[in-house]
């Protein structure tokens, strides 16, 4: 088994343990189980449109890169709403100011930095993707900063069982 293997299996343990809880002998999730398997199916589609963007990228601006996925990803939106005919739930949101302001915000650090800079850093480095995969650990100051939600000993064990794997890519 190789080192990368290795590291990315217990990377994964990491966020496991943080999501596993006994309870009188049992094992229970500590949280939904829609929720993590559309994390699992969301952390397999950003791995297979980094891949793809890797390979498609090639030395192409990848400023320009993220433009064509972003309006690769319009296209597939306008699709669904259109199948699903979901556009009353889009009128709703432009019409709600704060949330839609917080969503432009986050639309522009997540797709439009987040994914120029992971296409600018592939480019770069083959460890681009280990790096990257430790959103999760990055989420938890600012969960505890601004929404006041509580971190509990086995999330900062889970953090530091993850960060201590990833380490070992480096090493």
């Amino acid at each position: 088994m190789s080192q990368n293997n290795f590291g990315n299996g217990d990377h994964n343990c990491g966020y496991l343990f943080i999501n596993i809880k006994k309870e009188r002998e049992k094992l229970h999730l500590s949280h939904s189980l829609h929720g993590i398997i559309f994390a699992l199916l969301g952390a397999l589609g950003q791995a297979a449109g980094l891949v793809l963007s890797k390979y498609g990228m090639g030395d192409f601006n990848a400023f320009a890169a993220t433009q064509i996925r972003v309006i690769s990803g319009i296209v597939g939106f306008v699709l669904i709403f259109s199948f699903l005919r979901k556009w009353d739930n889009i009128k709703i949101a432009i019409k709600n100011k704060p949330v839609l302001r917080r969503i432009g915000a986050g639309a522009f650090f997540g797709p439009f930095l987040v994914i120029s800079f992971s296409l600018l850093a592939i480019q770069q480095t083959g460890v681009a993707s280990t790096i990257i995969a430790n959103v999760p650990v990055l989420i938890i100051p600012p969960s505890v900063l601004i929404f006041k939600e509580r971190v509990n000993f086995r999330q900062i064990l889970g953090v530091i069982i993850t960060l201590i794997v990833v380490s070992i890519f480096y090493l």
